[in-house]
């Protein structure tokens, strides 16, 4: 039987693992890998698992492969479907749900859009965690910084640059 190698990340934990499964595999072999590289043993029977950006869990009775995960993709582990995230920049705030695959970068579009700022006003922002100066890479998964719950809380704030 062939193998492919999936890019796999989970709730809570921001590292991106390279896992090889048989080409016919099915959801819970990605949920026995998760469990092997740190993903709670007592959380396995409320997880799902996504393919990238998927907003509907991959079926645990179906192939990898027959749902459209191949070589190389990404698939995404987490007890919640959806991430409820609050952003805020200056004075306005919106609220909006988004499937745990998608990444940092696409939940900033999505407002920076909403809020009807500029592309080249939205380059000079990132998007920083509540109450904290972490500022996650525009290609974290939304589901990893979340443990425990489904929401999250961002601020839109300038880009620090030094200047010299």
């Amino acid at each position: 039987m062939s193998k492919i190698q999936l890019f796999l990340q989970f709730e809570g934990s921001r590292g991106v693992e390279l896992i090889q499964l048989d080409s016919e595999a099915s959801v819970a072999d990605v949920l026995e890998a998760a469990v092997k590289l740190g993903f709670p043993e007592k959380h396995r029977a409320d997880a799902h698992v996504f393919g990238s950006d998927d907003e509907t869990p991959l079926k645990p009775d179906v192939a990898l492969s027959k749902q459209g995960i191949c070589d190389k993709h990404r698939v995404h582990v987490h007890r919640c479907r959806k991430v409820e995230v609050t952003l805020h920049f200056n004075e306005l705030t919106e609220v909006m749900q988004f499937p745990t695959a998608n990444t940092v970068d696409h939940v900033k579009k999505r407002f920076v859009h909403a809020i009807g700022m500029s592309p080249v006003d939205a380059t000079e922002h990132v998007l920083q965690i509540c109450g904290s100066d972490d500022r996650p890479e525009p290609d974290t998964q939304i589901g990893t910084l979340v443990c425990g719950c489904c929401s999250l809380c961002f601020n839109l704030v300038p880009i620090k640059r030094v200047e010299g």
